[in-house]
């Protein structure tokens, strides 16, 4: 079973950009490869994306997503954009294959994932106890 981390780590890898990666996983978040998604570049970048992206930003990743088929954006009126999202090119997409060294397809351990493993235990059992 995927996950949506591994959803995102995949877009990345094969869009090779984070923003690109960021926008057509808050689409697909938001099942826009089964309906319209309804929303102002504007909103995107503040609600969505928590201000991370602005809105130029996203509007180039949006371009950048068309024109390589993967979402269609129609903009009726000025405040809001309709998206889709092409399902079957996503798909497409994730299926090409990528070389099993990349971060996102190693399943190498090393010392450094051991520690942060560690840390991020020692941080669930103290919110654990703090929350009883």
């Amino acid at each position: 079973m995927k996950n949506c981390n591994e959803l995102f780590a995949q877009l990345v890898q094969r869009l090779r950009s984070y923003e690109e990666a960021s926008v057509l996983w808050i689409l697909l978040k938001g099942s826009a490869d089964v309906r319209e998604y309804k929303e102002s570049i504007s909103q995107l970048a503040s609600l969505e994306l928590c201000d991370f992206m602005n809105r130029w930003a996203v509007s180039r990743s949006l371009q950048r997503l068309q024109e390589v088929g993967l979402i269609v954006v129609k903009t009726p009126t000025k405040s809001r954009s309709l998206i889709t999202v092409d399902r079957e090119a996503v798909l497409a997409l994730l299926s090409q294959p990528l070389p099993e060294r990349l971060p996102a397809c190693s399943k190498k351990t090393f010392p450094f994932l051991d520690a942060w493993n560690a840390q991020l235990q020692v941080q669930a059992e103290i919110d654990d106890q703090t929350s009883d």
